[in-house]
Protein backbone atom coordinates (compact mmCIF):
# COMPACT_ATOMS: atom_id res chain seq x y z
CA UNK A 1 0.00 0.00 0.00
CA UNK A 2 1.81 3.39 -0.90
CA UNK A 3 0.05 6.92 -0.39
CA UNK A 4 1.31 9.06 -2.61
CA UNK A 5 4.92 8.40 -3.39
CA UNK A 6 5.22 7.46 0.32
CA UNK A 7 5.47 3.64 0.60
CA UNK A 8 2.89 2.33 4.21
CA UNK A 9 4.12 -1.59 3.47
CA UNK A 10 5.23 -4.13 0.89
CA UNK A 11 5.09 -7.53 -0.14
CA UNK A 12 2.61 -8.47 2.95
CA UNK A 13 1.56 -11.67 3.05
CA UNK A 14 -0.89 -13.45 5.17
CA UNK A 15 -3.46 -16.47 5.63
CA UNK A 16 -5.86 -16.49 8.31
CA UNK A 17 -7.64 -20.03 8.37
CA UNK A 18 -11.00 -21.13 9.46
CA UNK A 19 -11.21 -20.84 13.45
CA UNK A 20 -7.88 -19.27 13.94
CA UNK A 21 -7.63 -16.37 16.38
CA UNK A 22 -4.48 -14.07 15.15
CA UNK A 23 -3.43 -10.54 16.41
CA UNK A 24 -3.04 -7.49 14.09
CA UNK A 25 0.70 -5.92 15.89
CA UNK A 26 2.17 -2.55 15.41
CA UNK A 27 3.50 1.47 16.47
CA UNK A 28 0.44 3.51 15.90
CA UNK A 29 0.74 4.75 11.91
CA UNK A 30 2.39 1.44 11.40
CA UNK A 31 -0.86 0.74 8.94
CA UNK A 32 -2.44 -1.86 10.79
CA UNK A 33 -5.66 -0.11 10.32
CA UNK A 34 -5.51 0.71 6.51
CA UNK A 35 -4.50 -3.37 6.51
CA UNK A 36 -7.76 -4.45 8.09
CA UNK A 37 -9.52 -2.25 5.52
CA UNK A 38 -8.04 -3.44 2.57
CA UNK A 39 -8.65 -7.21 4.13
CA UNK A 40 -12.46 -6.01 4.46
CA UNK A 41 -13.11 -4.93 0.80
CA UNK A 42 -13.23 -0.87 2.07
CA UNK A 43 -9.77 0.05 0.72
CA UNK A 44 -7.61 -1.29 -2.79
CA UNK A 45 -4.15 -1.87 -2.33
CA UNK A 46 -1.70 -0.17 -5.22
CA UNK A 47 -0.62 -3.60 -5.57
CA UNK A 48 -1.64 -7.69 -4.50
CA UNK A 49 -4.58 -9.26 -3.98
CA UNK A 50 -6.91 -10.37 -1.39
CA UNK A 51 -8.91 -13.64 -1.65
CA UNK A 52 -11.95 -13.91 0.92
CA UNK A 53 -14.13 -17.04 1.38
CA UNK A 54 -17.44 -17.27 3.90
CA UNK A 55 -19.40 -14.34 5.46
CA UNK A 56 -16.81 -11.41 6.86
CA UNK A 57 -17.77 -8.59 9.77
CA UNK A 58 -15.58 -5.86 10.25
CA UNK A 59 -15.64 -3.35 13.38
CA UNK A 60 -13.47 -0.34 12.23
CA UNK A 61 -12.89 2.35 14.34
CA UNK A 62 -14.84 5.05 13.88
CA UNK A 63 -18.21 4.81 11.58
CA UNK A 64 -21.46 6.93 11.93
CA UNK A 65 -24.79 5.47 12.89
CA UNK A 66 -28.56 6.43 12.12
CA UNK A 67 -30.50 8.30 14.53
CA UNK A 68 -32.83 5.07 15.57
CA UNK A 69 -33.35 3.38 19.30
CA UNK A 70 -30.56 1.03 19.86
CA UNK A 71 -31.94 -1.99 18.96
CA UNK A 72 -32.63 -1.30 15.33
CA UNK A 73 -28.65 0.01 15.57
CA UNK A 74 -27.62 -2.65 16.69
CA UNK A 75 -29.98 -4.90 14.36
CA UNK A 76 -27.70 -6.20 11.42
CA UNK A 77 -28.03 -5.21 7.74
CA UNK A 78 -28.76 -8.56 6.20
CA UNK A 79 -31.35 -9.02 8.67
CA UNK A 80 -32.81 -5.76 8.45
CA UNK A 81 -33.51 -6.01 4.64
CA UNK A 82 -35.01 -9.38 5.40
CA UNK A 83 -37.49 -7.98 8.03
CA UNK A 84 -38.55 -4.72 5.65
CA UNK A 85 -39.12 -8.10 2.51
CA UNK A 86 -41.06 -9.71 5.22
CA UNK A 87 -43.04 -7.02 6.51
CA UNK A 88 -44.28 -6.26 2.69
CA UNK A 89 -44.84 -9.84 2.03
CA UNK A 90 -47.36 -9.94 5.41
CA UNK A 91 -49.11 -6.86 4.17
CA UNK A 92 -49.57 -8.36 0.82
CA UNK A 93 -51.71 -11.50 2.07
CA UNK A 94 -54.81 -9.54 2.64
CA UNK A 95 -55.18 -10.57 -0.99
CA UNK A 96 -53.66 -14.23 -0.78
CA UNK A 97 -52.84 -15.52 -3.93
CA UNK A 98 -50.46 -18.28 -4.49
CA UNK A 99 -47.69 -16.69 -5.54
CA UNK A 100 -48.16 -13.91 -2.59
CA UNK A 101 -48.28 -16.85 0.07
CA UNK A 102 -44.79 -18.54 -2.14
CA UNK A 103 -43.47 -14.54 -1.79
CA UNK A 104 -44.30 -14.50 2.00
CA UNK A 105 -43.40 -17.97 3.05
CA UNK A 106 -39.43 -17.38 1.15
CA UNK A 107 -39.46 -14.25 2.95
CA UNK A 108 -40.18 -16.15 6.42
CA UNK A 109 -37.89 -18.57 6.35
CA UNK A 110 -34.90 -16.18 4.90
CA UNK A 111 -35.89 -14.40 8.61
CA UNK A 112 -35.76 -17.57 10.61
CA UNK A 113 -32.83 -18.79 9.14
CA UNK A 114 -30.97 -15.08 9.56
CA UNK A 115 -32.17 -15.68 13.69
CA UNK A 116 -34.84 -13.09 13.33
CA UNK A 117 -37.56 -14.28 15.70
CA UNK A 118 -34.88 -14.39 18.59
CA UNK A 119 -32.91 -11.73 17.72
CA UNK A 120 -34.51 -9.40 20.31
CA UNK A 121 -34.02 -11.67 23.11
CA UNK A 122 -30.28 -12.04 22.03
CA UNK A 123 -29.84 -8.22 21.38
CA UNK A 124 -31.38 -7.18 24.60
CA UNK A 125 -28.64 -10.46 26.58
CA UNK A 126 -25.46 -8.56 24.34
CA UNK A 127 -26.65 -4.77 24.76
CA UNK A 128 -26.90 -5.62 28.61
CA UNK A 129 -23.60 -7.33 29.22
CA UNK A 130 -22.17 -3.90 27.54
CA UNK A 131 -24.33 -1.65 29.75
CA UNK A 132 -26.99 -0.17 26.97
CA UNK A 133 -30.35 0.39 27.03
CA UNK A 134 -32.43 -1.14 24.15
CA UNK A 135 -34.49 2.22 23.90
CA UNK A 136 -32.01 4.74 24.12
CA UNK A 137 -31.19 6.56 20.62
CA UNK A 138 -28.15 6.50 19.32
CA UNK A 139 -28.25 10.10 18.58
CA UNK A 140 -27.85 10.77 22.65
CA UNK A 141 -24.90 8.70 23.07
CA UNK A 142 -21.36 9.03 24.50
CA UNK A 143 -18.34 8.56 22.57
CA UNK A 144 -17.89 5.80 24.37
CA UNK A 145 -21.57 4.17 24.12
CA UNK A 146 -21.74 4.86 20.65
CA UNK A 147 -18.56 2.88 20.07
CA UNK A 148 -20.02 -0.24 22.35
CA UNK A 149 -23.20 0.43 20.20
CA UNK A 150 -20.87 -1.10 16.56
CA UNK A 151 -19.64 -3.56 18.75
CA UNK A 152 -22.80 -5.05 19.83
CA UNK A 153 -24.04 -4.78 16.11
CA UNK A 154 -21.14 -6.75 15.61
CA UNK A 155 -21.74 -9.23 18.19
CA UNK A 156 -25.30 -9.73 16.35
CA UNK A 157 -23.57 -10.46 12.56
CA UNK A 158 -23.22 -13.52 12.29
CA UNK A 159 -20.03 -14.23 10.49
CA UNK A 160 -16.87 -16.37 9.25
CA UNK A 161 -14.41 -14.01 10.03
CA UNK A 162 -14.48 -11.03 12.04
CA UNK A 163 -11.94 -8.18 11.60
CA UNK A 164 -11.67 -6.06 14.66
CA UNK A 165 -10.26 -2.57 14.93
CA UNK A 166 -9.97 -1.40 18.80
CA UNK A 167 -12.67 -3.61 19.81
CA UNK A 168 -11.64 -3.18 23.47
CA UNK A 169 -11.91 0.65 23.46
CA UNK A 170 -14.16 2.06 25.87
CA UNK A 171 -14.81 -0.93 28.09
CA UNK A 172 -14.94 -2.12 31.32
CA UNK A 173 -13.35 -4.66 33.22
CA UNK A 174 -16.67 -6.53 33.08
CA UNK A 175 -17.76 -5.76 29.30
CA UNK A 176 -14.10 -6.96 28.78
CA UNK A 177 -14.29 -9.82 30.67
CA UNK A 178 -17.84 -11.12 28.59
CA UNK A 179 -15.96 -10.14 25.15
CA UNK A 180 -13.14 -12.49 26.18
CA UNK A 181 -15.53 -15.17 26.64
CA UNK A 182 -17.38 -14.63 23.62
CA UNK A 183 -14.34 -14.73 21.57
CA UNK A 184 -13.09 -17.86 22.82
CA UNK A 185 -16.29 -19.80 22.47
CA UNK A 186 -16.48 -18.52 18.69
CA UNK A 187 -16.49 -20.48 16.00
CA UNK A 188 -15.23 -18.24 13.64
CA UNK A 189 -12.21 -16.63 12.56
CA UNK A 190 -10.72 -13.56 13.97
CA UNK A 191 -8.24 -10.93 12.93
CA UNK A 192 -7.49 -8.55 15.65
CA UNK A 193 -6.02 -5.00 16.33
CA UNK A 194 -6.02 -4.36 20.13
CA UNK A 195 -3.63 -2.46 22.56
CA UNK A 196 -5.27 -4.54 25.75
CA UNK A 197 -2.01 -7.13 26.22
CA UNK A 198 -4.32 -9.40 28.84
CA UNK A 199 -7.33 -8.77 26.00
CA UNK A 200 -5.01 -10.53 23.55
CA UNK A 201 -3.27 -13.16 25.85
CA UNK A 202 -6.85 -14.46 26.53
CA UNK A 203 -7.64 -14.84 22.90
CA UNK A 204 -5.17 -15.09 19.84
CA UNK A 205 -2.80 -18.26 19.14
CA UNK A 206 -0.34 -15.99 16.83
CA UNK A 207 0.58 -12.81 16.27
CA UNK A 208 1.64 -10.51 12.84
CA UNK A 209 3.42 -7.18 13.33
CA UNK A 210 3.93 -4.85 11.08
CA UNK A 211 7.00 -2.94 11.46
CA UNK A 212 9.32 -0.48 8.90
CA UNK A 213 7.06 -2.03 6.05
CA UNK A 214 6.73 -5.53 6.54
CA UNK A 215 5.27 -7.93 8.12
CA UNK A 216 6.41 -10.74 10.21
CA UNK A 217 4.59 -13.24 11.75
CA UNK A 218 5.19 -14.90 15.47
CA UNK A 219 3.62 -18.12 16.88
CA UNK A 220 1.50 -17.85 20.16
CA UNK A 221 -0.49 -15.17 22.45
CA UNK A 222 0.84 -11.62 22.63
CA UNK A 223 3.29 -12.32 25.53
CA UNK A 224 4.74 -15.28 24.18
CA UNK A 225 4.76 -13.71 20.48
CA UNK A 226 6.87 -10.94 22.08
CA UNK A 227 9.15 -13.24 23.89
CA UNK A 228 9.72 -15.02 20.45
CA UNK A 229 11.06 -11.84 19.26
CA UNK A 230 13.16 -10.89 21.88
CA UNK A 231 14.78 -14.47 21.30
CA UNK A 232 14.62 -13.48 17.91
CA UNK A 233 16.21 -10.32 18.12
CA UNK A 234 19.46 -11.64 20.90
CA UNK A 235 19.80 -14.58 18.36
CA UNK A 236 20.31 -11.73 15.30
CA UNK A 237 22.57 -9.62 17.82
CA UNK A 238 24.81 -12.32 18.67
CA UNK A 239 25.07 -13.43 14.96
CA UNK A 240 25.57 -9.75 13.85
CA UNK A 241 28.52 -9.26 16.45
CA UNK A 242 30.05 -12.45 15.69
CA UNK A 243 30.14 -11.37 11.83
CA UNK A 244 31.69 -8.15 12.84
CA UNK A 245 34.68 -9.55 14.59
CA UNK A 246 35.15 -12.17 11.61
CA UNK A 247 34.77 -9.47 9.56
CA UNK A 248 37.13 -7.34 11.38
CA UNK A 249 39.63 -10.42 11.55
CA UNK A 250 39.58 -10.95 7.80
CA UNK A 251 40.13 -7.29 7.31
CA UNK A 252 42.92 -6.70 9.51
CA UNK A 253 44.58 -10.38 7.57
CA UNK A 254 44.41 -8.47 4.22
CA UNK A 255 45.29 -5.53 5.06
CA UNK A 256 48.52 -7.28 6.77
CA UNK A 257 48.66 -9.63 3.35
CA UNK A 258 48.73 -6.72 1.34
CA UNK A 259 51.26 -4.68 2.65
CA UNK A 260 53.59 -7.56 3.16
CA UNK A 261 53.24 -8.04 -0.85
CA UNK A 262 53.62 -4.64 -1.17
CA UNK A 263 57.07 -4.82 1.34
CA UNK A 264 57.93 -7.69 -0.73
CA UNK A 265 57.52 -6.06 -4.05
CA UNK A 266 60.04 -3.20 -3.25
CA UNK A 267 63.17 -5.25 -4.16
CA UNK A 268 66.77 -3.83 -3.12
CA UNK A 269 69.47 -5.14 -5.12
CA UNK A 270 72.19 -3.40 -2.26
CA UNK A 271 71.05 -4.88 0.90
CA UNK A 272 71.35 -8.55 -0.69
CA UNK A 273 74.94 -10.75 -0.85
CA UNK A 274 76.54 -11.21 -3.76
CA UNK A 275 75.34 -13.95 -5.95
CA UNK A 276 72.38 -13.92 -8.40
CA UNK A 277 70.66 -11.01 -8.09
CA UNK A 278 68.47 -11.17 -10.75
CA UNK A 279 67.17 -14.75 -9.39
CA UNK A 280 66.56 -12.73 -6.11
CA UNK A 281 64.40 -10.37 -7.46
CA UNK A 282 61.93 -12.83 -9.57
CA UNK A 283 61.58 -14.52 -6.78
CA UNK A 284 60.50 -11.94 -4.32
CA UNK A 285 58.56 -10.38 -7.42
CA UNK A 286 56.93 -13.95 -7.41
CA UNK A 287 56.08 -13.88 -3.70
CA UNK A 288 54.76 -10.33 -4.13
CA UNK A 289 52.13 -11.30 -6.98
CA UNK A 290 51.11 -14.31 -4.39
CA UNK A 291 50.61 -12.50 -1.54
CA UNK A 292 48.74 -9.81 -3.59
CA UNK A 293 46.25 -12.58 -5.15
CA UNK A 294 45.69 -13.47 -1.68
CA UNK A 295 45.01 -10.35 -0.17
CA UNK A 296 42.21 -10.19 -3.61
CA UNK A 297 41.01 -13.29 -2.25
CA UNK A 298 40.55 -11.94 0.90
CA UNK A 299 38.64 -8.92 -0.36
CA UNK A 300 36.44 -10.99 -2.56
CA UNK A 301 35.25 -13.11 0.88
CA UNK A 302 34.83 -10.11 2.91
CA UNK A 303 32.22 -8.94 -0.39
CA UNK A 304 30.73 -11.94 -0.33
CA UNK A 305 30.06 -12.01 3.77
CA UNK A 306 26.38 -11.16 4.01
CA UNK A 307 25.65 -9.47 7.36
CA UNK A 308 22.84 -10.89 9.29
CA UNK A 309 19.73 -8.55 9.42
CA UNK A 310 19.60 -6.60 12.91
CA UNK A 311 15.61 -5.93 14.10
CA UNK A 312 16.60 -2.58 14.93
CA UNK A 313 14.94 -0.80 17.92
CA UNK A 314 11.75 1.35 16.99
CA UNK A 315 12.32 4.56 16.96
CA UNK A 316 9.13 5.75 18.60
CA UNK A 317 9.68 3.79 22.12
CA UNK A 318 8.84 5.55 24.96
CA UNK A 319 12.18 6.28 26.70
CA UNK A 320 11.52 8.60 30.03
CA UNK A 321 12.29 7.87 33.37
CA UNK A 322 10.56 10.04 36.03
CA UNK A 323 13.61 11.85 38.36
CA UNK A 324 13.62 10.91 41.76
CA UNK A 325 10.48 12.13 43.93
CA UNK A 326 11.63 13.66 47.21
CA UNK A 327 10.85 11.91 50.50
CA UNK A 328 7.81 14.27 51.38
CA UNK A 329 5.71 13.20 54.05
CA UNK A 330 4.16 9.72 55.23
CA UNK A 331 0.86 10.79 55.34
CA UNK A 332 -0.53 11.71 51.21
CA UNK A 333 -4.13 11.72 51.22
CA UNK A 334 -6.95 11.38 53.61
CA UNK A 335 -10.72 10.81 52.90
CA UNK A 336 -13.55 10.69 56.07
CA UNK A 337 -16.76 10.70 54.67
CA UNK A 338 -16.65 11.44 51.48
CA UNK A 339 -19.54 12.86 49.08
CA UNK A 340 -18.85 13.60 45.07
CA UNK A 341 -22.16 14.72 43.35
CA UNK A 342 -21.62 16.07 39.80
CA UNK A 343 -24.92 18.01 38.26
CA UNK A 344 -26.83 17.33 41.21
CA UNK A 345 -26.15 13.51 40.91
CA UNK A 346 -24.70 11.62 43.64
CA UNK A 347 -22.04 9.44 42.09
CA UNK A 348 -19.99 8.38 45.45
CA UNK A 349 -20.54 8.47 48.59
CA UNK A 350 -18.87 8.20 52.28
CA UNK A 351 -15.60 7.30 50.83
CA UNK A 352 -13.11 6.40 53.90
CA UNK A 353 -9.79 5.81 52.86
CA UNK A 354 -6.18 6.31 53.52
CA UNK A 355 -3.31 6.78 51.62
CA UNK A 356 0.88 6.68 52.71
CA UNK A 357 3.83 7.63 50.55
CA UNK A 358 5.08 5.30 48.21
CA UNK A 359 1.90 3.50 48.27
CA UNK A 360 0.89 2.61 43.78
CA UNK A 361 -3.34 2.57 44.17
CA UNK A 362 -5.17 1.65 41.02
CA UNK A 363 -8.76 3.01 40.64
CA UNK A 364 -10.89 0.00 39.19
CA UNK A 365 -14.65 -0.12 38.25
CA UNK A 366 -17.52 -0.15 35.76
CA UNK A 367 -17.85 2.83 33.06
CA UNK A 368 -19.23 5.56 35.06
CA UNK A 369 -18.63 4.71 38.51
CA UNK A 370 -16.93 8.09 39.47
CA UNK A 371 -13.42 6.86 38.99
CA UNK A 372 -12.39 10.41 36.85
CA UNK A 373 -14.28 12.61 38.98
CA UNK A 374 -12.86 11.04 42.39
CA UNK A 375 -9.35 11.66 40.68
CA UNK A 376 -10.05 15.17 40.17
CA UNK A 377 -11.44 15.30 43.71
CA UNK A 378 -7.87 14.37 44.97
CA UNK A 379 -6.78 16.97 43.14
CA UNK A 380 -8.82 19.42 44.20
CA UNK A 381 -10.62 19.98 41.39
CA UNK A 382 -14.25 18.88 42.39
CA UNK A 383 -14.98 19.57 46.19
CA UNK A 384 -16.34 17.12 47.99
CA UNK A 385 -20.09 17.60 49.13
CA UNK A 386 -20.00 15.88 52.28
CA UNK A 387 -17.43 15.00 54.27
CA UNK A 388 -13.27 15.84 54.67
CA UNK A 389 -10.65 15.28 52.24
CA UNK A 390 -6.98 16.13 52.82
CA UNK A 391 -4.14 16.20 51.08
CA UNK A 392 -0.38 16.94 52.43
CA UNK A 393 1.64 19.94 51.41
CA UNK A 394 3.78 18.04 47.80
CA UNK A 395 4.29 18.34 44.42
CA UNK A 396 1.74 16.89 42.46
CA UNK A 397 1.40 16.58 38.55
CA UNK A 398 -1.12 14.75 36.99
CA UNK A 399 -2.54 13.71 33.45
CA UNK A 400 -5.83 13.09 31.98
CA UNK A 401 -7.38 11.13 29.61
CA UNK A 402 -7.99 13.07 27.00
CA UNK A 403 -4.82 15.29 28.15
CA UNK A 404 -6.86 17.77 29.64
CA UNK A 405 -3.98 19.57 31.67
CA UNK A 406 -2.67 20.49 28.17
CA UNK A 407 -5.26 22.18 27.10
CA UNK A 408 -3.59 25.62 28.91
CA UNK A 409 -0.54 25.66 26.95
CA UNK A 410 -0.53 26.73 22.60
CA UNK A 411 2.93 25.24 22.36
CA UNK A 412 4.64 22.15 23.42
CA UNK A 413 7.62 24.67 24.57
CA UNK A 414 4.66 26.31 26.90
CA UNK A 415 3.75 23.23 28.20
CA UNK A 416 7.22 22.01 29.04
CA UNK A 417 8.32 25.60 30.39
CA UNK A 418 5.41 25.34 32.69
CA UNK A 419 6.75 22.42 34.40
CA UNK A 420 10.06 23.75 34.53
CA UNK A 421 11.11 26.98 33.46
CA UNK A 422 14.73 26.37 33.74
CA UNK A 423 14.17 24.13 30.89
CA UNK A 424 17.37 25.21 28.06
CA UNK A 425 16.02 24.72 24.61
CA UNK A 426 18.40 21.47 23.96
CA UNK A 427 16.87 19.98 27.51
CA UNK A 428 13.62 20.67 25.86
CA UNK A 429 14.92 19.30 22.39
CA UNK A 430 16.02 16.51 23.89
CA UNK A 431 12.63 15.30 25.62
CA UNK A 432 10.40 15.90 22.79
CA UNK A 433 13.21 13.41 20.68
CA UNK A 434 13.19 10.54 23.30
CA UNK A 435 9.13 10.57 22.86
CA UNK A 436 9.03 10.26 19.11
CA UNK A 437 7.15 13.77 19.32
CA UNK A 438 7.47 16.83 16.69
CA UNK A 439 11.18 18.32 16.89
CA UNK A 440 9.74 21.75 16.85
CA UNK A 441 9.06 23.92 20.32
CA UNK A 442 6.61 26.35 18.57
CA UNK A 443 4.60 22.72 17.24
CA UNK A 444 1.24 23.69 18.28
CA UNK A 445 -0.72 21.37 21.08
CA UNK A 446 -3.46 21.47 19.54
CA UNK A 447 -2.53 19.82 16.10
CA UNK A 448 -0.78 16.88 18.13
CA UNK A 449 -2.64 13.71 17.63
CA UNK A 450 -4.16 11.79 20.16
CA UNK A 451 -0.99 9.66 21.24
CA UNK A 452 1.52 12.62 20.58
CA UNK A 453 -0.35 14.31 23.51
CA UNK A 454 -0.35 11.30 25.31
CA UNK A 455 3.58 11.30 24.98
CA UNK A 456 3.71 15.28 25.61
CA UNK A 457 1.76 14.82 29.19
CA UNK A 458 4.68 12.02 29.54
CA UNK A 459 7.25 14.41 28.98
CA UNK A 460 6.20 16.64 31.42
CA UNK A 461 5.98 14.06 33.67
CA UNK A 462 9.49 13.07 33.06
CA UNK A 463 10.74 16.91 33.85
CA UNK A 464 8.96 17.01 37.34
CA UNK A 465 10.29 15.88 40.76
CA UNK A 466 6.41 15.30 42.11
CA UNK A 467 5.91 13.22 44.65
CA UNK A 468 2.59 12.46 43.83
CA UNK A 469 1.09 11.15 40.26
CA UNK A 470 -2.30 11.59 39.90
CA UNK A 471 -3.07 9.68 36.54
CA UNK A 472 -6.32 9.25 34.97
CA UNK A 473 -5.93 6.43 31.26
CA UNK A 474 -2.70 7.05 31.35
CA UNK A 475 -2.20 4.35 28.39
CA UNK A 476 -4.83 6.17 25.82
CA UNK A 477 -3.80 6.11 22.36
CA UNK A 478 -0.42 4.29 23.08
CA UNK A 479 0.95 1.61 21.22
CA UNK A 480 2.01 -2.08 22.90
CA UNK A 481 5.65 -1.00 22.90
CA UNK A 482 4.66 2.56 24.50
CA UNK A 483 2.57 0.71 27.14
CA UNK A 484 5.29 -1.57 28.17
CA UNK A 485 7.92 1.18 28.43
CA UNK A 486 5.49 3.09 30.42
CA UNK A 487 4.90 0.17 32.45
CA UNK A 488 8.58 -0.06 33.81
CA UNK A 489 8.65 3.77 34.37
CA UNK A 490 5.83 3.29 36.77
CA UNK A 491 7.12 0.07 38.57
CA UNK A 492 10.04 1.96 38.83
CA UNK A 493 8.87 5.12 40.25
CA UNK A 494 9.77 6.25 44.07
CA UNK A 495 6.57 8.83 44.70
CA UNK A 496 3.28 7.91 45.31
CA UNK A 497 0.93 7.03 42.18
CA UNK A 498 -2.96 6.78 41.87
CA UNK A 499 -4.34 5.98 38.07
CA UNK A 500 -7.01 4.79 36.59
CA UNK A 501 -6.82 2.44 34.31
CA UNK A 502 -8.66 -0.23 31.98
CA UNK A 503 -5.04 -1.70 30.88
CA UNK A 504 -5.46 -4.69 33.16
CA UNK A 505 -1.99 -6.03 32.68
CA UNK A 506 -0.73 -2.26 33.29
CA UNK A 507 -2.90 -2.43 36.99
CA UNK A 508 -1.53 -5.99 37.87
CA UNK A 509 1.86 -5.13 37.52
CA UNK A 510 2.40 -1.34 39.00
CA UNK A 511 -0.49 -1.16 41.31
CA UNK A 512 0.30 -2.57 45.26
CA UNK A 513 -3.60 -1.67 46.11
CA UNK A 514 -6.63 -1.21 44.34
CA UNK A 515 -9.70 0.86 45.08
CA UNK A 516 -12.91 -0.69 43.18
CA UNK A 517 -15.63 2.09 42.31
CA UNK A 518 -19.16 0.75 42.49
CA UNK A 519 -22.63 1.39 43.12
CA UNK A 520 -21.48 4.75 44.81
CA UNK A 521 -19.24 2.40 47.19
CA UNK A 522 -15.32 2.43 47.61
CA UNK A 523 -13.66 -1.05 48.69
CA UNK A 524 -10.14 -1.29 49.36
CA UNK A 525 -9.74 -4.53 46.85
CA UNK A 526 -6.88 -7.19 47.99
CA UNK A 527 -7.40 -10.00 45.09
CA UNK A 528 -8.07 -8.00 42.36
CA UNK A 529 -9.05 -11.37 40.15
CA UNK A 530 -11.24 -12.09 42.39
CA UNK A 531 -13.51 -9.12 42.85
CA UNK A 532 -13.44 -9.35 39.20
CA UNK A 533 -14.90 -12.51 38.98
CA UNK A 534 -17.73 -12.01 41.54
CA UNK A 535 -18.96 -8.37 39.59
CA UNK A 536 -18.83 -10.94 36.30
CA UNK A 537 -20.55 -13.46 37.95
CA UNK A 538 -23.49 -10.89 39.55
CA UNK A 539 -26.70 -11.16 38.15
Amino acid sequence: MTFGDQPLYRGVNLELHPGERAALLGRNGSGKTTLLRVLAGTLVPTSGHVTRSGRLAFLPQLTDLPDVPLLDAVRPDALGATLHHLRAAEAALVHPTPEVLNTYGAAEEAYRLLGGYDFEQRAAEVLDELALNPVWLTGQLSGGQRRRTLLARLLLTPADTYLLDEPTNHLDWPSLEWLEGWVQASPAAFLIVSHDRAFLDATVTRCAELERGELREYPGNYTEAMEVKRDLREARERQYHAHQRKAQALEQERVNVQQRAASTDRYNHRRKKPGNKKFAKMRAQDVARTLARRAKALERRLDRMNAPRRLLTDPNLVRVGLREAAHGPNDILSLSGVDLEVGGRLLVQGLTAHVRRGEKIAVVGPNGSGKSTLLRALLGRVQPSRGELRRAELAVQWSGQHGEELAAFGTQQEALLAVDERLTPQRMYEVLARLGLPRSLDHRVGDLSGGQRTRLSLARLSLTAAQLLILDEPTNHLDHAAIESLQGVLQAFTGTLIFASHDRQLVEEVASRYWWVEDGELRDVMDLALEVEANASEP
